[in-house]
């Protein structure tokens, strides 16, 4: 995982190099204050952003996925996000594969994770095998609006 402001890209630059890391930052820099919900392709067949919209709720209730041939780009637009964070491997087997979305949920797991208080101009990676549960409200449950670029790994690799 990695997390950083966009609006530091001297923390961020020496890191994410690659060209597909580069436009996917610049899109999200140039768009997404003003983009409406749904989905803006890049591209390259997979590789998209999806903006939507919802409202946080307690952690009990969020759902653990991975994805293992895509990365996310989460970036926070409005409000405040819990995302936990923790190894594949300390989920045991999914409970769900949906192979469309390249998305595995799970079930809550015994160890607790990292928490992440995702913030309005950041931005996380997660790779694939760093499974993560999303939409954890920070306090009250509270709306958001956030964008997710889907970048498919072929096209980094």
């Amino acid at each position: 995982m990695f997390v950083s402001a966009l609006s530091s890209p001297a923390l961020w630059q020496p890191f994410l190099t690659h060209p597909i890391f580069r436009e996917s930052l610049a899109w999200i820099a140039t768009h997404a204050a003003s983009a409406e919900p749904g989905i803006y392709e890049l591209g390259q067949p997979g590789w998209f952003v999806n903006v939507h919209g919802y409202t946080t709720k307690p952690e009990a209730e969020c759902v653990w996925e991975n994805h293992r041939q895509t990365i996310d780009i989460q970036y926070l637009i409005e409000g405040i996000e819990g995302i936990r964070l923790l190894p594949v491997a300390s989920l045991g087997e999914p409970t769900l594969f949906k192979a469309e979305s390249d998305t595995e949920k799970f079930a809550p797991p015994t160890e607790v994770g990292h928490l992440l208080a995702l913030r309005p101009g950041e931005f996380a990676v997660f790779f694939p095998g760093e499974a993560h549960c999303p939409k954890i409200a920070i306090g009250e449950g509270a709306p958001l609006r956030k964008l997710v670029v889907k970048i498919p790994v072929r096209l980094i690799s």
